[in-house]
């Protein structure tokens, strides 16, 4: 019998709150239950506020809030982590590293 090994990771996630109603502390809320649906367990989890972006690819979008989480589970949980978020429309990119 084969045990799943865990591996750590990092996820940096971007919110487009324009048009939404809810709150970064909100949004941080639902994410995690996200992670819990799918099997992570998240360790830490950092609000780390509206950074402006570099390069603005839209002119009116030229900042966004960013949320940091550091999580372990599966190799399958970065995958279904992003299908999960994919229509959520307060997400706007997800960027998770292995550590």
């Amino acid at each position: 019998m084969s045990a799943v090994t865990t591996n750590n990771y990092k996820a940096t996630f971007i919110l487009d709150l324009r048009e939404s109603e809810d709150d970064a502390a909100k949004v941080l809320a639902d994410i995690k239950d996200v992670f819990g649906d799918i099997g992570a367990e998240v360790s830490e989890s950092e609000d780390l506020g509206i950074r402006d972006f570099s390069r603005a690819a839209d002119q009116r979008y030229k900042q966004g809030h960013y949320l940091e989480f550091y999580f372990s589970g599966p190799g399958s949980v970065p995958a279904t982590l992003k299908e999960k978020l994919r229509l959520d429309k307060r997400v706007n990119r997800i960027f998770v590293e292995s550590l």
